[in-house]
């Protein structure tokens, strides 16, 4: 018993010295660092060697990988990218700021196209504005980066509303309260075509 008591005590004391030297460090780097730590990019990857998670900025922003194929991204934000176990994306944040607008969103992806989305824009040289969910069904045809957008609920320009799409992305029914307060519900036939409002 003594000589095991021992050993753990030798252990102990080599563990608090051991996180001592690694607490003096830490406080070192960031007391003579004043930036902090910085990087342009961060791959965070699985023991295969994919990525996971992509931290970077607009000019290190990795390209779209639906089921193994690099895409070219519409935008080159700064942000956080999420991969599959295939390398896959699946998703991410996205901050874009360029001479026209401000948007950011945050985004969860299907196989081939985003499922869910959370945006923020606001236009730099007009008065524009809009913050709202957009929900998509899966386009089943497989067709990389197409979706089926079927719920948005958005504010823009101070106009809120509730519009639910068919199958084929046309408005069949929109609750909305406008700017000035008025509400109202509007119904469309297939073709778009209003059918009845209250």
């Amino acid at each position: 018993m003594e000589t095991i008591s021992k050993t753990l005590r030798i252990f102990l004391t080599a563990l608090i010295l051991v996180n001592v030297v690694l607490m003096a460090c830490v406080a070192y780097f960031f007391l003579n660092n004043e930036r902090g730590l910085t990087a342009e990019r961060i791959d965070i990857k699985d023991r295969s060697g994919k990525n996971r998670i992509v931290i970077a900025n607009t000019d290190n922003i990795p390209q779209p990988i639906i089921k193994g194929k690099t895409y070219k991204r519409a935008y080159s934000p700064a942000g956080l990218i999420f991969y599959d176990k295939n390398g896959d994306e699946r998703g991410g944040l996205a901050i874009t700021d360029n001479e026209e607008t401000n948007l950011n969103a945050l985004a969860f992806d299907y196989q081939n196209a985003d499922a869910i989305g959370i945006l923020a824009q606001d236009n730099k040289h007009d008065n524009y504005f809009r913050a709202g969910l957009l929900i998509n069904d899966k386009d089943l045809s497989g067709r990389p980066g197409h979706n089926i957008n079927r719920i948005n609920l958005l504010t823009e320009n101070g106009n809120a509303s509730l519009v639910m799409k068919d199958n084929h992305e046309v408005p069949r029914i929109i609750l909305k309260v406008d700017s000035l307060g008025n509400p109202s519900i509007e119904m469309f036939d297939n073709n778009g075509k209003m059918k009845w409002k209250q």
